[in-house]
């Protein structure tokens, strides 16, 4: 499962992690569904891995902390491919700064990008794959992998809007890949500390390494439906 010709839905697939998300799952054959901001990005990215892999590439210029966005998504997907299989929840953003010296606002756009859309994606992907066919009685109809954060498992200081958001995915996690469980839909986390970013922001032989992500993504996407980890949290080494 998880090959030629099914259809994968990655949000923020257009730039760093969530570009070698959608690279990665275009190796496999998928056909992907691109949604990101960035109509001139989600291009440049699309024609780059159509060129390379050789798989067809939806993309839609989207906000996701909007429900008739994420709507729009699962509705262009299955218009265009007929069925979905996969569904990466990889958009998130970061607040810096103390809970006590926040504002209302702030806090809004958080939830609404980090844990509504995960939401929202989430319903509208898992509806959908109810109606996938599978081969066998122990197939996967489909599969949803959300990228979180080891912020979602632990309280980490100055960012404890992103560390409340990255909790509650992962509440959301836990109880649906239970629910998936009797359907045959993965659901499950990744929750990598700091990542490296390609722009040089972060870096260094300590943060967490883009590959590292997508090499976990793989290994979920490889696993037979006897097994069912629901978080992997991808640790810095401390020395």
């Amino acid at each position: 499962m998880f090959g030629e010709n099914q259809t994968a839905v990655v949000t923020g697939g257009n730039r760093g992690i969530g570009e070698a998300i959608a690279r990665t799952l275009a190796a496999r054959k998928m056909n992907l569904v691109i949604a990101a901001l960035g109509d001139e990005q989600n291009e440049r990215v699309a024609q780059s891995i159509q060129s390379e892999f050789g798989v067809r590439v939806k993309t839609l210029d989207v906000d996701v902390s909007e429900e008739v966005g994420c709507r729009r998504i699962f509705e262009t997907a299955i218009a265009a491919f007929g069925s979905i299989e996969l569904l990466v929840n990889n958009v998130g953003i970061w607040a810096h700064g103390k809970v006590a010296e926040s504002d209302s606002d702030t806090f809004d756009r958080v939830m609404r990008t980090n844990l509504y859309s995960t939401y929202w994606c989430s319903r509208e992907a898992y509806s959908r794959m109810l109606a996938n066919e599978t081969s066998g009685s122990e197939d996967l109809r489909g599969a949803i992998i959300n990228i979180s954060s080891r912020a979602g498992v632990a309280g980490l200081a100055g960012v404890g809007l992103y560390c409340a958001s990255k909790h509650a995915v992962m509440g959301l996690t836990r109880a649906m890949a239970k629910e998936g469980a009797e359907d045959r839909i993965r659901v499950a986390a990744i929750c990598p500390s700091l990542v490296s970013k390609p722009d040089g922001r972060f870096s260094g032989p300590k943060l967490i390494a883009i590959e590292d992500v997508t090499s976990t993504l793989d290994y979920l996407l490889h696993l037979s439906s006897a097994a069912w980890p629901t978080e992997i949290v991808l640790e810095r080494r401390k020395s």
